[in-house]
């Protein structure tokens, strides 16, 4: 992870030093990568580690970042700052799953956001793999890479 940081902090440094910014933006578009298949793998690897209160965490994060993927593509309006409740619920309205999926997401969501709030004891390895599954699922049918 790390190494991803620092050639990630190297490639934005090469970035601002070409030129002027209208020289950039013709060259090199700006592609927003989406990182759900490297955080689920790292995340598989904190259960591995023992650490499953961080793969939920990471997991959560994995969502989110499809979720903002899909309501670019599927071009749904985001203001502010999207929530995770916000986007599904959107998507879920303009059909791009139905309710039942809408509801696990929900179920995931509140997973993850105990995990970010600490509440170790309600969340369990058990529940953190089926998430890590249920996420790459969801991934594998709705993003095509």
């Amino acid at each position: 992870m790390w190494n991803d940081f620092t050639r990630g902090l190297s490639a934005l440094k090469s970035v601002w030093s070409v030129g002027s910014t209208d020289e950039v933006a013709e060259t090199a578009p700006i592609v927003l990568a989406l990182p759900t298949e490297d955080s689920l793998a790292e995340a598989q690897n904190y259960i591995h580690m023992g650490r499953h209160h961080s793969a939920a965490i990471l997991a959560g994060d994995a969502l989110e970042a499809t979720l903002h993927h899909l309501c670019r593509e599927y071009r749904v309006p985001l203001a502010g700052k999207p929530t995770i409740d916000g986007m599904n619920a959107q998507l879920a309205q303009i059909g791009v799953y139905d309710s039942q999926v809408e509801q696990r997401l929900a179920e995931l969501q509140s997973l993850w956001e105990k995990a970010n709030c600490g509440l170790w004891s309600e969340v369990s390895k058990s529940d953190v793999e089926t998430m890590l599954g249920e996420i790459r699922t969801f991934v594998s049918e709705h993003i095509a890479y």
